[in-house]
């Protein structure tokens, strides 16, 4: 060890002489400072090496090296600042390397001076603000430095601070304060608060650290302050939190005998008043600490997890150590705690343990805690009625996080169950309140979410989970979950029956938001299926068997289904919101009764399905998915199933509504949407919906929606009985008869029809046959029995077997077909054509039965006809009309040659004005085709083809001179 200290000190040696020398020489001017600022960095260097070795850089080599280094201090007014900053690196490695802890107490206070001298000039002329960046950083490092290694920098002799070291104690403090708080750069105030911290940590006079408190609580509340501008980084808000915590816990520090007993609170309480700080100081100080801690506390909601973490650490730390001296700042700081605990609870186990075992530490914490838990619930439905989306999250958390703590302590809570049930509704009405004035309205096209909602029914993945519809927006869906973890909560507790039983009683004696915030609020107390029932079954006399959430079930499911029974899906008098919460309620009940909500489908199918024709698209999904969860709670492979097993009722009850003339649209629309999810098995059941429906077309036919949302339903009903794998009538073969293919005759055929001429007039006539000789007269029979026709079978001819019988599926196309017709003088284009879509997609089905079909179609071909030559037919209708008439000569055939041969005419006038209008749209459209016109063309080009080829026209009769 002797030899690597020679060593090394052989190798400072020369550049500590060189640095003395330049030193001297800058001091007479006979050198510049770039000499010396060479020599230093080399100095700089060696240090470096030499301090990696161990226990090289002794006291005493520490001394010499020095030496140089005090002819630069001494001139450190006048030197460039590069040359200051590398012998203050130096003296750095000197004080934590070389001297350590046996600086001498002489050494120590002059570098005290020396520092602070050089941070902040004299005690009647500070310059911290002044000072160099990069000076100001290292001086403040080598007072951290002079701190950590001597502890008090030989100010202290027998724990208490001389009085010839009074004054320069508080000129460092204040030194240091300037520099926290106006210092040139974050890394000159961070610096600062490290030297701060390491002579809080080294002094041990209470007295002269209680003198200097108030100051170091003001600088430190200045940069810790919310209000503090520019923004510090949380580097510097990590430390001052440090720091402050280590001044709080050593200034106003509680007895260590007190934090031992056991006794009561109020009673440690007073046991500890003995040992604390003079009452009158004590007095004066705790408000001015509780002001100070006001304006830091908002640090809870800081976003970097080391600030908080911090601050957390202050708080425990009072807590543990102050709580009797700062008694009045409890309820804040116990506030904070939870704040940061319900920030992320998985990030803070430790702190929530911690807490926690504060809170078991002291009944009176508990007590501050509960009365801000009661605060913050009535406070809720205030804050809710905000737009501030972030305050509402937290202080929802807060509250959660608050019940749980005193819930783990067994804080009996029944005193608050009333302020909860009542304030807890408030605060979601408002919310809802609040977020319906930023809602835009959800209803579209029902078509279009028809053809959506399709989909479940058809493929394996199905919608079971409802989507919000209180809340729009991702801040107003995490409130909203906010307040689910909150209604899980409070029904875990034993008194949750009584709670719930106030929350239903509410939902009937309440109206608009308010009754959607209890109806909410109990969907939620109500739907966690994993509650441990033993808990609650305990305060109640029910047999082992029942459920104790049944009634209530039963009672809120009773509310739902009137609800939906009584009010249609768009009535004014029942707000969409509160009908799809009712489909929830359904959806809960069919999970709790699973297979046995068979028996409740006889009332609660009807009003789920009535919103699936709905013209909000979110009350449809809504019924949709409750659709999907009542058919697999019940077992049924899907939701045709279900509708087709109980198609028997939903028709009878469909059918007793539009037999009431009852012309709201949502019977159309839930009929058809059956229709569509059943499909052609469901058609068979629908004859006297039928009769009923053209009732009503009978009486309303001037209400063109109402026309159209009915013939929507026959459309379907004839869609679906088209896309039937099983024929509409048995056994009949088609018997239409069509003209022959014409055949053109060929040389062959003209020879050999003169062969056989020639042939026929050359051979000779044979002879005429004799006639017969007439048949003897007979006598006349006699009289005889009449023959047994019980028995004698051979003697009778063949019976002809019955005509098959049509099917239901058949009648009721029939009839629609029949019945449709009437209504194709409608002003409405769009009716008329639909009506004409369903004559084409319904006369193949009928065409198999010759005997009643000629004369159907004998009787549409004038309505069809009149809709086709109109001239004020649109291009879509003529379209529609032409296809319709293409379809009923390909099914009737040559049976309506007459007909086709009295309208000829008219249709060469039709193709010539379609076929001049399709030109004039191509010539607009610059050559394009396509269009309605272009079409239309080929509707009536096709029409005409079939016509020739399915009826046949005489050339005499129609086509001899028609010029196409």
């Amino acid at each position: 060890m002797d030899e690597a200290r020679l060593k090394a000190f052989r190798t400072l040696k020369p550049i500590c002489v060189e640095v003395s020398q330049l030193a001297l020489r800058y001091k007479s001017k006979k050198t510049t400072g770039s000499g010396i600022v060479g020599s230093l960095e080399h100095l700089y260097a060696l240090l470096q090496a030499v301090s990696k070795q161990e226990n090289v850089l002794d006291p005493k080599l520490a001394d010499y090296v020095f030496f140089p280094l005090s002819h630069v201090f001494r001139d450190v007014k006048d030197l460039p600042f590069r040359l200051v900053e590398l012998a203050l690196q130096c003296l750095q490695i000197l004080i934590l390397e070389g001297w350590k802890t046996h600086i001498s107490p002489d050494m120590s206070k002059q570098l005290l001076i020396l520092l602070c001298f050089i941070t902040g000039g004299s005690r009647t002329d500070s310059k911290v603000k002044d000072v160099h960046e990069e000076v100001g950083t290292v001086a403040f490092e080598c007072l951290a430095c002079l701190f950590h290694t001597s502890g008090n920098a030989a100010l202290v002799s027998n724990g208490y601070i001389k009085a010839e070291n009074a004054p320069i104690f508080g000129h460092t403090v204040s030194v240091m304060l300037d520099g926290i708080v106006e210092g040139p750069s974050v890394n000159v105030r961070l610096a600062a608060l490290t030297s701060l911290y390491n002579m809080i940590d080294g002094v041990t006079d209470e007295e002269a650290l209680r003198n200097v408190f108030p100051g170091i609580v003001s600088s430190l509340t200045k940069v810790l302050s919310a209000k503090s501008n520019p923004k510090p980084p949380y580097q510097v808000l990590v430390t001052g939190l440090h720091t402050l915590r280590n001044i709080i816990c050593k200034v106003l520090s509680d007895s260590e005998s007190w934090r031992a007993e056991k006794d009561p609170p109020m009673e440690r309480l007073a046991s500890a008043s003995e040992n604390m700080p003079a009452d009158s100081w004590l007095e004066a100080t705790a408000p001015q600490v509780k002001m100070a801690l006001a304006n830091i506390m908002p640090l809870r909601y800081h976003e970097r997890a080391e600030v908080q973490q911090a601050l957390s650490q202050l708080c425990i730390s009072i807590l543990e150590r102050s709580r009797a001296s700062l008694h009045q700042s409890l309820g804040m700081i116990v506030d904070t705690l939870v704040v940061l605990c319900s920030h992320a609870p998985a990030n803070n186990e430790t702190l929530g343990f911690d807490l926690r075992r504060v809170l078991a530490a002291d009944s009176t914490l508990l007590q501050i805690l509960k009365g801000s838990l009661h605060d913050w619930i009535v406070a809720l439905p205030r804050i809710m009625q905000s737009n501030d989306d972030i305050r509402k999250q937290r202080t929802i958390n807060q509250i959660s996080t608050a019940y749980s703590m005193l819930q783990t302590q067994g804080v009996s809570l029944d005193m608050l169950n009333d302020s909860i049930s009542t304030h807890l509704r408030a605060s979601i009405s408002a919310a809802i309140e609040a977020s319906s004035r930023r809602m835009v309205s959800a209803t579209s096209d029902t078509s279009i979410a028809i053809t959506q909602m399709l989909q479940p029914a058809k493929t394996t993945a199905r919608s079971e989970s409802f989507n919000a519809i209180l809340f729009d927006g991702s801040t107003s869906r995490s409130t909203m979950q906010g307040l689910q973890r909150l209604a899980k909560q409070f029904q875990a507790i034993p008194s949750s029956l009584s709670l719930c039983h106030s929350i239903l009683s509410a939902v009937r004696t309440t109206s608009g938001n308010e009754q959607l915030a209890a109806l909410w609020l109990s969907l939620q107390l109500l739907s966690d299926n994993n509650v441990d029932s033993d808990i609650l079954d305990q305060y109640l006399n029910l047999s082992p068997t029942e459920d104790s959430r049944q009634p209530l079930l039963d009672d809120i499911y009773s509310f739902a289904l009137t609800t939906l029974s009584t009010s249609s899906s768009g009535s004014e008098s029942c707000s969409w919101q509160l009908q799809a919460l009712s489909l929830e309620i359904l959806a809960l009940q069919a999970r709790s009764q699973k297979r046995d909500f068979r028996l409740e489908l006889i009332d609660a199918l009807y009003p789920i399905l009535e919103r699936l024709g709905s013209n909000d698209a979110v009350l449809q999904q809504h019924a949709m998915t409750c659709l999907n969860i009542v058919s697999e709670v019940c077992q049924y492979p899907s939701s045709a199933e279900l509708i087709i097993d109980n198609a028997d009722y939903l028709v009878n009850a469909i059918s007793l509504k539009l037999n009431t003339f009852d012309i709201s649209p949502q019977a159309p629309q839930l009929l058809f949407m059956m229709v569509r999810l059943c499909g052609s098995t469901l058609v068979p059941y629908l004859d006297d919906l039928v009769e009923s429906i053209f009732s009503i077309l009978a009486c309303y036919h001037g209400y063109t929606r109402l026309v159209e949302s009915l013939f929507s339903v026959l459309n379907a009903i004839v869609e679906e009985a088209s896309k039937s794998h099983v024929p509409l009538i048995e056994g009949n073969k088609d018997t239409t008869t069509r003209p022959k293919p014409y055949k053109p005759t060929t040389i062959t055929d003209l020879a050999s029809f003169l062969r056989s001429n020639r042939d026929r007039a050359t051979r000779p006539l044979a002879p005429p046959s004799p006639s017969p000789d007439p048949p003897p007269s007979l006598p006349p029979p006699a009289p005889t029995d009449p023959p047994d026709l019980t028995t004698d079978h051979e003697t009778l001819p063949a019976a002809e077997p019955p005509a098959p019988k049509p099917t239901k599926s058949h009648s009721i196309v029939s009839t629609i077909t029949s019945l449709a017709p009437s209504h194709l003088t409608s002003p409405s284009a769009t009716l008329r054509t639909g009506i004409l879509n369903l004559l084409s997609t319904s006369l193949p089905l009928l065409a198999r039965d010759t005997d009643s079909f000629l004369p159907l179609a004998a009787q549409l071909y004038p309505y069809i006809g009149t809709r086709l030559f109109s001239p004020q037919a649109l291009p879509f209708e003529i379209l529609a009309a032409a296809h319709a008439l293409t379809t009923l000569c390909h099914s009737a055939g040559d049976f309506l040659r007459q007909r086709v041969e009295k309208d000829w005419r008219k249709l060469e006038k039709l193709y010539w004005r379609v076929k001049g209008s399709m030109r004039e749209e191509v010539r607009s459209a610059r050559g394009r085709t396509g269009g309605a016109w272009w079409r239309c063309w080929d509707a009536v080009l096709g029409l005409l083809l079939g016509i020739v080829r399915d009826v046949g026209i005489d050339e005499e009769g129609g086509g001899g001179g028609c010029g196409f």
